[in-house]
């Protein structure tokens, strides 16, 4: 019955894979939805029995995820896809319900609601638990260096998986990436940003504990300011410029109606990870074939979202240029290589500092390294042309 089921929802996750390429639909639910139906009829017809837990003899297991992002991030849609894919993988089996920032609890409260058990499962984004170990914030941010789909392939092809593994592990939790981000966008500002000294004269909102140490190193002023009062901040002129994610997450904050600058690429953020973590006791408890069902649905919802990002990045970008009046700016060639300069220094300090962070820093390296004949070789037919 087992082997039955897993292969079930084996079949039902590449049914869902295939549907997700064709839809129409921004999340692919629609067009998913009748691939993961006819899947499972057809295991069903084969093996002879009617699909779902109650026919298989497992449990109906219901969980909560909180989060970290409010409801209406967009980010917060990666943490509901998930559980719609987890819900059809197992034919209602197995659900969990997604509760959006300040519901259940406060993004900074959600590490330890999920590692004492409080709550099974949360969507975060590491860099929140950054003041636990720094090493959290490599699995969800990198300065000047990883692409979304490096990420994705590291994650999935090298030892990046591991990684996260060992981090959440330490802690009493499981992981699994529900999305590899691409670049952020990049500062958003009330007046253009050309140099490294026109940061120098801003007060400048940057996420992440390592960009704020290199901003530091570069004679930024950083100031703090919570996601949810970002667009009030600058309206008001707390700050002058500040950055929060893609170009489809800070039209989610309308942040080019009070921004109409914004300096381009993002330095701090060249791409970035969200997932699920999933308390470890809550985790040993479900039935094997639920643990297939969710690793299934996590991978699935990873890519899926992988090219959903860049595309709506795409789209999104193109109407803050072309019709929202927004101008893009660029730093100079000499400003960048600094840039880069301190951002490897700074990583390069915490690896003394840090054993774990030096392991995640390490394997990640490991892996530019792999990669580089073949991008020097590839070019532009590797990574994308433009003109």
């Amino acid at each position: 019955m087992k082997k039955k089921l897993i292969a079930t929802i084996l079949a039902a996750a590449m049914a869902l894979s295939l549907a997700a390429c064709g839809g129409s639909s921004s999340s692919g639910a629609a067009s998913s939805g009748g691939a993961i139906q006819q899947a499972q009829t057809q295991q069903a017809a084969a093996s002879g029995e009617s699909s779902g837990a109650a026919s298989s003899g497992l449990p109906t297991v219901t969980w909560r995820m909180g989060s970290t992002w409010g409801s209406g991030n967009v980010h917060f849609s990666v943490d509901k896809r998930f559980t719609e894919i987890l819900s059809e993988l197992t034919n209602g089996g197995f659900t969990v319900t997604n509760y959006a920032e300040g519901e259940l609890c406060s993004a900074s409260q959600l590490f330890d609601y999920v590692q004492d058990g409080t709550i099974e499962c949360g969507g975060d984004w590491g860099g929140y638990w950054s003041g636990k170990d720094t090493a959290f914030e490599l699995l969800s941010t990198i300065m000047d260096d990883f692409t979304g789909l490096d990420y994705y392939i590291w994650i999935y092809e090298a030892d990046g998986m591991q990684c996260y593994k060992d981090m959440y592990g330490q802690y009493g939790m499981n992981y699994f990436p529900l999305v590899t981000n691409p670049s952020e966008s990049g500062i958003r500002s009330v007046r253009p940003i050309e140099s490294i000294a026109d940061m120098q004269s801003m007060k400048i909102r940057l996420g992440g504990m390592m960009a704020g140490k290199a901003a530091q190193k570069l004679g930024i002023n950083i100031t703090a300011v919570p996601a949810a009062e970002l667009y009030e901040s600058l309206q008001r002129g707390v700050i002058d410029g500040g950055e929060f994610s893609g170009p489809r997450a800070d039209d989610s904050l309308k942040l080019q109606e009070v921004a109409k600058y914004w300096c381009a690429p993002a330095w701090y953020q060249s791409a970035g990870v969200n997932g699920v973590m999933v308390n470890m006791d809550a985790w040993n408890a479900l039935p094997e074939e639920y643990q297939t069902a969710f690793e299934m649905a996590a991978r699935l919802c990873c890519g899926e979202q992988l090219a959903r990002y860049y595309h709506n990045d795409m789209v999104t970008t193109n109407e803050m240029i072309d019709e929202q009046g927004i101008t893009v700016t660029h730093l100079n060639d000499a400003d960048w290589q600094t840039i880069r300069e301190t951002c490897r220094q700074t990583y390069l300090e915490e690896c003394e500092i840090n054993p774990n962070f030096k392991m995640v820093y390490d394997s990640m390296q490991a892996y530019r390294e792999s990669a580089n004949n073949y991008r020097d070789w590839t070019a532009d037919y590797g990574f994308g042309f433009n003109k």
